[in-house]
């Protein structure tokens, strides 16, 4: 018997699948995010944009640092910031004066990446905070930049399916002979609503999932901003009508990764894959409406970073098209070539921008027009 046979022995042999996630990936002892090895980067299971290149990290420093011209002093607070590199490459590349407006929060709820952070945030030389919840943030000084990388992908989902027009979820159950299987028992009101309210109907064995939670949780994290904040939310996702369309995904989004590869038994190896389902953006645009914040844009990765100045910062740090060949050159870009891939990163991650105030107006600005 596993670890997870155990836990799911103990909640009368069957979990749903949302449950199962929150084990699998926030589990204190055994879940993924809590181990000491490498989960993402080269060495682990998957990419983020962050940990796939440094230029990430130098274009929202641009950003950030064009705000806080116009706006100081300023807050920075990352949720959900892993081991603290974006965070590190941020301060690196703000102007000092910049540096000195902006206070950092970073908000990881992993004890394992928040022992990394503080590792890592000892050779900086301005202060960071690192918390483990929203709810620890205290009066942040100025207005707010959230900004927020796979977030939302990595909340544990309900994993449902449509059986002769009825809709059924997805359960998890331990087997007489120890391991786990799939069971299917009736969904409950909140997921039913759920698909009402977005007027999505599923086809007759489609199988899709539904995140409960994200949109409460972005509320939370708008209202934590104030009345004047920009939030900057990069992750994998579709509106609604795209992300439940049956001739695309009638077998859901949901995926597991294990050194770069994709795995597909689910339920295997619990804590040792990474498990991921997509967002849907409009729960994060009704979110801004909830609370009065604007929703901006929502552009692919790659259509931000020309936005926020790629071609500028390129230029400026002589790696044109007058550039010489050389190794740094080369280097250089092959890192940008793989954030703008649009056969994979530079389409498939998009960028949710969402402002309110002094915060929105600036944002609009300096993103209105590709440069």
């Amino acid at each position: 018997m596993s670890w997870m046979t155990d836990e799911i022995g103990n909640r009368d042999g069957a979990v749903s699948f949302r449950d199962f996630m929150e084990l699998a990936l926030y589990h204190p002892r055994h879940g993924y995010y809590n181990s000491e090895r490498p989960r993402y980067g080269r060495r682990g299971d998957f990419l983020t944009a962050p940990t796939a290149s440094l230029w990430y990290g130098r274009i929202l420093a641009g950003v950030v640092g064009r705000v806080a011209e116009s706006t100081r002093p300023l807050a920075f607070v990352d949720v959900a910031s892993g081991d603290g590199s974006l965070i590190s490459t941020l301060l690196s590349q703000l102007p000092r004066s910049a540096v000195d407006a902006v206070e950092v929060v970073s908000v990881e709820r992993s004890p394992t990446m928040r022992a990394a952070q503080q590792r890592r945030f000892r050779e900086l030389s301005v202060p960071v905070k690192v918390i483990a919840s929203i709810d620890a943030i205290d009066r942040l000084s100025g207005p707010v930049v959230l900004h927020a990388s796979e977030l939302y992908d990595a909340m544990p989902v309900h994993r449902v399916v449509q059986r002769q027009s009825a809709l059924r979820e997805f359960v998890v159950a331990v087997t007489e002979r120890g391991g786990l299987s799939w069971r299917e028992q009736q969904a409950d009101h909140r997921l039913l609503q759920y698909f009402r309210d977005h007027g999505v109907t599923l086809e007759d064995d489609q199988i899709a999932e539904a995140n409960l939670q994200a949109r409460e949780f972005h509320t939370r994290l708008l209202q934590m901003a104030g009345d004047d904040g920009l939030a900057l939310v990069l992750d994998y996702g579709y509106p609604a009508a795209r992300l439940y369309n049956p001739r695309g995904r009638a077998g859901g989004s949901l995926t597991a990764y294990r050194q770069h590869r994709v795995v597909t038994d689910l339920l295997s190896d619990p804590g040792l894959q990474d498990l991921t389902a997509h967002v849907n953006w409009d729960d994060l645009r009704r979110s801004a409406d909830d609370v009065g914040w604007r929703n901006i844009a929502l552009w692919p990765l790659a259509q931000f970073l020309v936005r926020a100045g790629l071609a500028q910062v390129v230029a400026r740090e002589g790696l044109g098209i007058e550039a010489d060949l050389d190794a740094r050159t080369v280097a250089e870009r092959q890192e940008i070539k793989r954030i703008l891939d649009p056969d994979g990163m530079g389409s498939d991650l998009k960028m949710l921008i969402q402002g309110r105030g002094t915060l929105a107006d600036i944002a609009e600005g300096l993103l209105a027009e590709e440069v």
